[in-house]
């Protein structure tokens, strides 16, 4: 394939990466729209706080073994070498991951005073949301962007019609299981399954120290955002978490851009990436033409966020307008730190990326506990902006510096 015909198909597969999950975060945006509508601004709140939770847990491995298989498949796959392997260890690995964290989980929602049920879904979501992290990544790895657009679409309207039952039916317990029966519908369909090459076997030595890095990394990188929601969960009333929740559901599928191309960019530039540096010029262009693009998308949101927030959410939505724009500058600095940093994991640098994010982390996660107690919801975006400040002139730093 010619270099123009290589870039179109990374174009395609980021653009069909980007529907599947800007689908799935419609799909959750809508979950929580209609939450606060039909059951009010606490049950908006507890549900905000345990999707946050389910995000969270994600990231402490199922999100890194999904990473990690885009890169390890597509390696594999290049090559003309069985992956049977590398599928076998990252699919154990999750499944043993699945069960400690739907451990943990239990007794996080019940301190935050979630009833029996409420707790069930909340873990069935953190459960299946991480089986569909590594499902959709090895999909990603495999090249197969319209198959994840496809089931992204089906399990979305799959899990919104049973939201609706559960609304018709009053049952304000079960408001979680509708996404975690999508989920893991998805994760069903969409599991790896081997290339089925002749070759010789893809070597799992260094998967689990790449994956363990990208925990750290994906850990440090994407977990500030989740804490911020955490932080006013913990640090304000219920209603304030609930206006604050309004804000956070219409600012985080923003997110979702920088992490939908980032899962094309790992396995498409594996073979690639010069040390993933930024020196080349397609690089440069990629992660400045993307920061231009997503400044200009996320200040139109933050503009007209006095318009849309109250049609959304007409309890919390002109209390929460404020809460958007200033959730929406730290966003924007979040999600244009994911590109330099998926092409240094394209290029196998775990270690680095792990390594340039902790600072960013630390000090969010410091500012944020010192400010939220004083500041409430502001001293978490605080703490969220400043720390994701930190981690983008990390990675940009390292991907400019020769190896």
């Amino acid at each position: 394939m010619t270099r123009s015909g290589e870039g179109t198909a990374v174009a395609s597969s980021a653009v069909l990466a980007t529907v599947g999950i800007g689908v799935q975060g419609v799909a959750k945006l809508l979950v929580t729209v209609v939450v606060g509508r039909v059951f009010g601004t606490e049950t908006l709140g507890h549900t905000t706080a345990l999707l946050s939770l389910s995000v969270f847990a994600a990231l402490l491995w199922p999100n890194a073994a999904g990473n990690t298989a885009s890169r390890y498949l597509a390696v594999a796959l290049r090559a003309g070498r069985s992956d049977a392997a590398v599928n076998r260890l990252l699919g154990a690995a999750t499944a043993v991951s699945s069960v400690v964290l739907a451990a943990l989980t239990v007794p996080i929602a019940v301190a935050w005073g979630n009833g029996p049920w409420t707790v069930v879904g909340g873990v069935a979501v953190v459960v299946a949301y991480g089986l569909y992290c590594h499902a959709r990544g090895a999909q990603l790895g495999y090249g197969r962007a319209p198959l994840t657009a496809l089931w992204d679409t089906v399990t979305s309207v799959l899990a919104l019609g049973l939201l609706v039952a559960v609304c018709v039916a009053r049952l304000e317990a079960l408001v979680l299981l509708p996404l975690a029966v999508g989920y893991t519908v998805f994760a069903v369909a969409c599991w790896p399954r081997g290339n089925r090459a002749a070759g010789p076997p893809e070597p799992t030595t260094g998967v689990l120290g790449f994956a363990l890095w990208n925990v750290l990394a994906v850990t440090t990188a994407n977990g500030l955002l989740q804490l911020t929601m955490i932080a006013a969960q913990v640090s304000v009333s219920a209603r304030e978490a609930g206006v604050y929740a309004a804000a956070f559901t219409l600012a985080t599928p923003a997110s979702m851009l920088g992490q939908a191309l980032g899962q094309v960019l790992v396995p498409a530039f594996a073979h690639r990436t010069d040390g993933g540096s930024l020196r080349s010029r397609g690089a440069a262009v990629l992660v400045g033409g993307f920061a231009g693009g997503t400044a200009v998308v996320f200040g139109l949101v933050a503009l007209l966020a006095g318009w849309f927030l109250p049609l959304v959410y007409p309890a919390e939505g002109a209390a929460a307008v404020a809460d958007l724009r200033y959730l929406m500058v730290g966003v924007w600095v979040f999600t244009v730190g994911l590109v330099p940093a998926a092409l240094l994991l394209a290029a196998g640098r775990s270690r680095a990326v792990a390594l340039a994010s902790v600072a960013g982390f630390v000090v969010g996660a410091v500012l944020m506990a010192v400010l939220a107690p004083v500041a409430g919801v502001a001293g978490g975006t605080t703490g969220f902006l400043v720390g994701s400040a930190v981690n983008l002139v990390a990675v940009l730093g390292l991907g400019l510096r020769r190896r």
